[in-house]
């Protein structure tokens, strides 16, 4: 089973499918783990540092958050201003819609899973999104 090296590290930059990140004030680079194919990261982004049977790997570090957001700018993945914040999508941006027959209970409250990154910075990286779903058990 991994474990994680660290806490977190800080994205420097990304080339491809690799990121160099700083630890501890060392600078690694390390592969991408458990990101959606295509997803580039921001420098100043936080990712945790898992050591593997393959090596060292970097993996999100995420939070989630509800929010209502315009359902059609979520769908074309537009970068979008929220409660005085700025949320990017970006084409490799994980949708998740409600199964035809699923309803959902506010049709623009959405789970958002975004990247956490450095201070100062006021854009955040949405990497997942899904509308929320009527909790039935009520």
């Amino acid at each position: 089973m991994a474990k994680e090296r660290s806490v977190a590290a800080d994205v420097i930059a990304q080339e491809g499918e690799r990121v160099e990140v700083e630890h501890r004030g060392e600078r690694l680079t390390v592969p991408m783990r458990g990101f959606p194919p295509g997803f580039k990261l921001r420098p100043r982004s936080r990712v945790i540092l898992s050591d593997e049977p393959s090596g060292t790997v970097a993996r999100p570090l995420v939070r989630a958050v509800r929010r209502k957001l315009p359902k059609e700018d979520v769908e074309n993945r537009r970068t979008l201003d929220v409660e005085g914040r700025r949320l990017e999508l970006q084409e490799a941006t994980v949708l998740e819609a409600l199964a035809p027959d699923g309803q959902s209970q506010d049709g623009n409250e959405y789970e958002i899973w975004i990247v956490e990154h450095g201070e100062g910075d006021p854009v955040e990286q949405v990497i997942a999104a899904r509308r929320r779903q009527e909790d039935r058990s009520r």
